[in-house]
């Protein structure tokens, strides 16, 4: 084959070869910028998952304080009415009362 001919293919081999790492290179730009955007998309999303969280867990704070002191005013309340007005000892809840009593008192025992 003459000399000629030889660097002819071997221009065109290396301008193949360039032109295919040139693509490449862009192509994994590409792909790195898409997994980059990708990840900042999750860190963002992630982000406003914790400040909605945190938001909840201030609100449900506040709840369980609010409860916490409704609890005890109504044990207070419930003292001074049993002191004020004590039930007769001959006092007994009906059948359909007491059904309630169980009932209510499952459920609660249930719930925890």
């Amino acid at each position: 084959m003459p000399i000629r001919a030889q660097l002819t293919l071997l221009a065109l081999v290396l301008t193949v070869l360039g032109g295919w790492w040139l693509h490449h290179d862009g192509y994994r730009q590409g792909v790195d910028d898409t997994q980059t955007a990708a990840k900042l998309a999750a860190a963002a999303q992630y982000q406003a998952d914790v400040a909605r969280i945190n938001d909840s867990v201030g609100v449900l704070q506040a709840r369980i304080e609010e409860l916490q002191n409704a609890k005890q005013s109504v044990r207070t309340v419930y003292r001074d009415r049993v002191i004020q007005a004590p039930m007769p000892l001959d006092c007994h809840p009906d059948d359909i009362r007491l059904r309630i009593f169980e009932d209510a008192r499952r459920k609660s025992n249930a719930a925890r």
